[in-house]
């Protein structure tokens, strides 16, 4: 039975994972681990370093097919929305801003003064969220960057490795669909946007569906690391797509899922595309899928918060905050019924201490201001399971669709305070599990293409059948009831910190 090479890289971290099917399970070992850090350039601007990545990827690919010698296949995953440009002579220009970079916030409403967001929403079925591809590129433009004048082909994240690795110049379907530039129904580049606004489109390249084998790694490469040759598969590359492919679901119940990580991606998938006008204000929009289908989801703040918030405890008290110190002081803290907007915008920047930021905001908004680590990370969680239930009652009420069952995946499924709230908050059973369903999808686009499995509804049985699933039912459903009614009291949606 041959092996398969995963290479799974978050906003954070990376990984190169080697995956089999053995007795009817999916079996991984990590090979390589690496960080992911930002680089802060130019005046506070942040790049990805993209030579480091992808000298790890390489590191990876020796390390990986040194161990094991009957690797077949390998697939690359990273996040969604950046991208970078090529020259005439294919050689990357510079390197490539973060989809937190700040002027492409400034600019959306300039880029929405000229093509509103109902009318992107018809064209593309997306979400207007300010992190997508469509406002970077418009920012480059208005700024006349380098990369927009002299760049000759765009590839994302992924497709750029892909690239040095084959090179092959293709954009994958999941991925291209996070620029906002993307017909999801004709599953092709929309000229009418670049025609709207404006913007260059001759550095398009063919879009591909996830599943496509895009040939060998070339012969340079080979001979560099001294690896025999392998196939590059192209999987659904952004990993949100990877991880819902990879969703441990059977059976005919209704689902939706929570992609929890870094980002909460909170959706359901449909056979098409919603283009119902009536999501854009709860800011939820499709994005591409596998197997012709379609995701409908909205990007909510996740672990961010929290994150961020260890980073600066870290400082203050070192190493004995823990995840499951954070957790344990969360759980047993007295209710202060404090809650902040997880999707405020001050939320989603880079602080040097997020408590401090968490602790304004309640002040702002005359709340009791939470004082220590258990009272900040009880109110981010809690805050983080309405979060979820709001977004999923508006999204229900349009779609006229109960959500019978939530899975709950990735990173975030670990955290069983966190999945039980939910649970509790959106009146549903919780399936948290596996926190692998990236690279899980990732594999299982490299099974598709290798013809060991004949469509995603048999992957995700192997899925199930390979996965140590957590059930959460809900309880105290009066209790919610009335935190929710004091959240809804106490969080003026109009209260913004920029």
């Amino acid at each position: 039975m041959s092996r398969y090479l995963i290479f799974d890289l978050g906003a954070s971290n990376g990984r190169a994972v080697v995956a089999q099917v053995r007795e009817g399970q999916l079996q991984f070992e990590i090979t390589h681990n690496f960080d992911n850090r930002p680089v802060v350039m130019n005046n506070g601007e942040f790049f990805w370093d993209i030579p480091r990545l992808y000298s790890e990827i390489k590191i990876g690919l020796k390390k990986s097919l040194k161990q094991f010698d009957d690797i077949k296949f390998m697939a690359i995953d990273t996040w969604g929305c950046d991208f970078g440009f090529l020259d005439s002579d294919d050689r990357l220009i510079n390197s490539v801003l973060t989809y937190r970079d700040q002027n492409q916030h400034d600019l959306s409403e300039k880029l929405h003064s000229i093509l509103s967001e109902e009318e992107l929403f018809q064209l593309s079925g997306g979400p207007s969220n300010r992190i997508m591809g469509i406002y970077k590129l418009f920012s480059m433009k208005e700024n006349n960057f380098l990369e927009y004048r002299e760049g000759k082909s765009l590839l994302m994240m992924p497709d750029i490795f892909n690239f040095m690795l084959t090179g092959k110049k293709v954009n994958e379907f999941t991925n291209a669909t996070m620029t906002l530039l993307v017909n999801q129904n004709t599953r092709s580049w929309e000229k009418k946007i670049f025609e709207k606004l404006n913007l260059k489109s001759d550095f398009l390249n063919p879009i591909v569906e996830p599943g496509t084998n895009i040939g060998p790694i070339k012969k340079e490469v080979c001979e560099e690391l001294g690896i025999a040759p392998i196939d590059v598969i192209v999987p659904a590359t952004h990993d949100t797509a990877a991880a819902v492919s990879g969703i441990p679901c059977k059976g005919n119940q209704d689902w939706g899922f929570i992609s929890l990580g870094t980002w909460g991606l909170a959706g359901i998938e449909t056979e098409k595309p919603v283009m119902d006008e009536r999501i854009v204000p709860f800011q939820f929009g499709n994005e591409g899928s596998a197997d012709g289908k379609n995701l409908l989801l909205k990007n909510i703040t996740g672990l961010w918060i929290i994150q961020q918030c260890r980073e600066a405890w870290l400082q203050e008290y070192g190493d004995k905050v823990t995840w499951d110190y954070i957790c344990e002081e969360a759980r047993d803290t007295a209710d202060e019924d404090s809650f902040i907007d997880v999707d405020d915008p001050i939320f989603g920047q880079i602080h040097s201490s997020m408590p401090k930021v968490i602790k304004d905001y309640c002040k702002k908004t005359g709340q009791p201001i939470p004082v220590n680590i258990g009272a900040i990370a009880r109110c981010v969680f809690k805050s983080m399971a309405l979060k979820f239930n709001e977004s999923f009652q508006q999204i229900t009420s349009v779609i006229e669709k109960r959500i019978e069952v939530l899975h709950v995946v990735g990173g975030g499924s670990q955290n069983k305070l966190l999945c039980q709230w939910i649970a509790d908050a959106m009146n549903t059973t919780v399936v948290a599990g596996p926190v692998e369903t990236t690279v899980t999808g990732n594999f299982l686009f490299q099974l598709l293409a290798d013809g060991t499995i004949k469509d995603l509804n048999e992957g995700r049985e192997l899925s199930a059948n390979s996965s140590d699933l957590h059930v959460f039912s809900p309880s105290d459903s009066e209790l919610w009831e009335k935190i929710k009614d004091t959240y809804n009291k106490k969080i003026n949606k109009d209260v913004s910190f920029n």
